[in-house]
């Protein structure tokens, strides 16, 4: 139950109504509670022929791998031909290719099939399962063998292959630096392995020990899918009966039976898509308290019933008849009528008078949202929710049935100001609004709102939050007691006195919360360049929120480091949210790079210079412009170097050049190095002062017909080998010959 304590703003006590657990959905009450975003809103039903559910029945087929690289391709196994294929994602064009990969050495390889993986011994691969680790490498769960193999994608080489025990592996899912394996085994479900170790026992949840031992013993994990939070989820099969069980995470011990299934999936929201035999709907369902809660099926007319996979952007895409496609949702067609309740809302007062409440929404055109409102000073007897409820609630007691004055609809209005709640506004580019209604009932303790929504077939309102004040305004009390006599009086004037208190109120809590504006980090993001000019800053709206916020935060001590290398790295780290490094040039003062050639320790015409004839990962280029060693105050002084560890794009680059335009001392000159240039020998690559250890340097991998080699292309890819700290010898590492 929802207590006046629960919120305070401006002395004035709030309800708030937020969140799955705030509203009550009667069963037949034609609204629904979105799961994800825990928003209210009408029952749609889909439009068009469905895919039934097998249920059961046949066997699954025998499972095709399908996974993405997110570096624009997909692969695809195919267990008949003992083929892997990669194709271009998304699809290039209406029909994605689909035909046979050759073998290597063939004549004519084919444009969209590029890739076949083959065992050292030359057999080819039955690829039920495959996924990609975050180092980029390939695994193939082989049928044949039973085994799974790890694969270098840059150079289709073979790194090992890995048995599992105490049984075969059946699938396998991405799980960052390495994989997560179900094997065919109830003491050992699963096990984690990477391209050089592994297999090792992963721990399952305490919570799930139990749910897993209940299952039928002839039940043996088929498929493995990872959430958004890590959690780990295996189908187990019995022939044709199937369960499904969250093994670690968050949800761990949710279990629930589902005939029929042959795969499962998570999305970017964290639902759950279960896939079924060939032609069948995919079924959705979101984790809410550790129950799996049924939502809207996804399309799966064409699913080959053979594997589902998460897209690079976080969709769900299955293979068809014509390639991988995206599981796409039905259209809805909305009722035009439904409604939501409040749990009983307690303000702790007997007899209270109750206020205003506000209400967050979306209300397209066409659709309207309406409010009632009843209230009680005792609750009565209430016995406990029945199984028909649209989603299980507990604990608050709902509306009694008995309480006619809930059919009563009252209009919203919309505050053209946004938000109550002072200084609070909503984020730019909100679809919602909020509406304001002064509650209209009879004093109790206790108060129930439903919410009236109606919609359009093909619109529906949405209600995400609402706020009720407890305490009615106190403008009544100020007027002769003449004015409060006759109850059917003080109602409508005390109704018509709550627009001058809306107004009045807003202006007080405004002044009470106003030291909020000079806060940076409370502050609307409207009033940024404001407080900026309170202090002498022109704030670039250029820099993202939460870059200016920071500058604000710290600029007195900014001021006070201007035009030092201090101030202008930390100035550069709070825009770029990186690291940076700034060189002074007379600290490396010398020649400038190693050089070969010439005599008295001087470089000599024919000398090659380090860093200015070659460059480490970039182009070759001309010796021309080597300095000599005849002007060293020219070549050194008041000259700097600013060094980030990431690439930039062009707007950031001018950015940074306006920042060190205004911000460096004026008789300075300064150069920006990004990661994109590489580490060039003599140049910028100085040991513990710009090198940088990690992923390549906005180099890619080498493209035959469409790059150059020496100019912002690669050529081959590191292999995985020894790690040093991190493995022993004879333990699972790689030594390349």
């Amino acid at each position: 139950m929802a207590t006046a304590s629960s919120a305070q703003v401006g002395g004035r006590r709030m309800v708030p109504l937020a969140g799955p657990h705030a509203w009550f959905l009667p069963q037949g009450c034609g609204a629904v509670l979105d799961p994800v975003a825990a928003e209210v809103l009408l029952a749609g039903e889909p439009i068009g022929p469905q895919a039934p559910w097998p249920g059961g029945g046949q066997p699954p087929p025998e499972s095709a791998g399908l996974c993405f690289d997110g570096c624009g391709s997909l692969y695809h196994g195919d267990p008949d031909s003992g083929r892997v294929v990669r194709l271009p994602w998304p699809p290039t064009g209406h029909e994605q290719p689909s035909q046979r990969v050759p073998w290597p050495g063939d004549a004519d390889p084919g444009a969209a099939a590029e890739f076949v993986p083959t065992t050292g011994g030359g057999r080819s691969l039955r690829a039920r399962a495959l996924a990609i680790d975050a180092h980029g490498c390939l695994y193939v769960l082989d049928g044949a063998s039973e085994t799974i193999a790890v694969i270098d994608r840059a150079d289709d080489r073979l790194v090992r292959t890995v048995a599992t025990a105490p049984g075969p592996p059946r699938d396998i899912a991405s799980a960052g630096d390495g994989v997560i394996a179900a094997l065919a085994s109830r003491s050992t479900p699963i096990v984690w392995l990477d391209e050089i170790s592994g297999p090792r026992r992963f721990p399952l949840s305490p919570a799930a020990v139990p749910e897993l031992a209940a299952l039928d013993q002839a039940a043996l994990p088929s498929r493995v899918a990872i959430d958004r939070a890590g959690g780990v989820w295996l189908l187990l099969r019995a022939e044709t009966a199937a369960w499904i069980v969250c093994c670690t995470g968050e949800a761990a011990g949710a279990s629930l039976r589902l005939d029929g299934a042959n795969d499962l999936e998570f999305d970017a929201t964290g639902r759950l898509i279960v896939g079924g035999s060939a032609g069948s709907d995919l079924l959705v369902f979101s984790v809410d308290d550790g129950q799996l809660v049924p939502a809207v099926p996804l399309a799966g007319q064409r699913y080959d019933g053979r594997g589902l996979a998460r897209t690079p952007d976080g969709r769900v895409a299955c293979w068809t008849d014509r390639g991988a496609r995206i599981a796409r949702p039905y259209r809805l067609r909305y009722p035009s009528h439904g409604f939501a309740e409040s749990h009983a809302l307690d303000s702790l007062t007997p007899r209270a008078v109750w206020g205003r409440i506000f209400v967050e929404a979306c209300v397209p055109p066409g659709a309207r949202l309406d409010i009632g409102f009843a209230t009680l000073d005792e609750l009565p007897h209430l016995a406990e929710p029945d199984a028909g409820l649209a989603r299980p609630v507990a604990g608050p007691p709902a509306a009694p049935a008995s309480l006619d004055e809930l059919d009563v609809r009252r209009p919203l209005h919309r505050r053209e100001t946004g938000r109550e709640l002072p200084w609070t506004p909503l984020s730019r580019g909100d679809r919602y609004e909020v509406y304001e209604a002064p509650v209209i009932a009879p004093p109790g303790r206790y108060l129930f709102v439903r919410f009236h929504l109606s919609g359009t077939p093909t619109q529906t309102p949405r209600v995400r939050a609402a706020r009720v004040e407890c305490d009615s305004h106190a403008l009544m009390s100020q007027l002769p007691r003449i004015y409060r006599e006759d109850p059917s009086a003080e109602q409508p004037l005390r109704r018509y006195l709550a627009i001058v208190d809306g107004l009045l109120r807003d202006l007080e809590w405004r002044a009470l919360e106003r030291h909020r504006v000079l806060d940076p980090w409370g502050a609307p993001a409207e009033l940024l360049p404001w407080l900026g000019s309170l202090i002498g800053l022109s704030v670039d709206e250029r820099w993202s929120e939460q870059a200016r916020r920071t500058l604000l935060a710290e600029a007195m001590s900014l001021f006070r480091a201007r035009g030092t290398v201090r101030g202008l790295t930390r100035l550069l780290e709070i825009y770029l949210g990186a690291p940076v490094s700034i060189l002074e040039a007379f600290r490396v003062r010398g020649y400038g790079g190693a050089f070969v050639g010439g005599a008295n320790d001087a470089p000599g015409p024919a000398s090659a210079v380090v860093g200015e004839t070659y460059r480490v990962g970039g182009a070759l280029g001309g010796g021309d412009d080597c300095t000599s060693a005849d002007d060293a105050f020219t070549t050194h002084a008041h000259r700097f170097t600013v060094l980030v560890a990431r690439d930039l794009c062009a707007d950031e680059v001018d950015v940074v050049q306006s920042i060190l335009d205004v911000h460096r001392p004026a008789h300075t000159v300064v150069e920006v190095c990004t990661a994109a240039k590489g580490m060039r020998v003599g140049i910028s690559l100085h040991i513990e002062l710009s090198t940088v250890v990690g992923p390549g340097a906005a180099f890619g991998s080498l493209v035959v017909g469409g790059a150059a080699l020496g100019s912002g292309a690669v050529l081959g890819r590191g292999r995985a080998g020894v790690r040093l700290g991190t493995t022993v010898l004879e333990e699972g590492t790689v030594i390349d010959p």
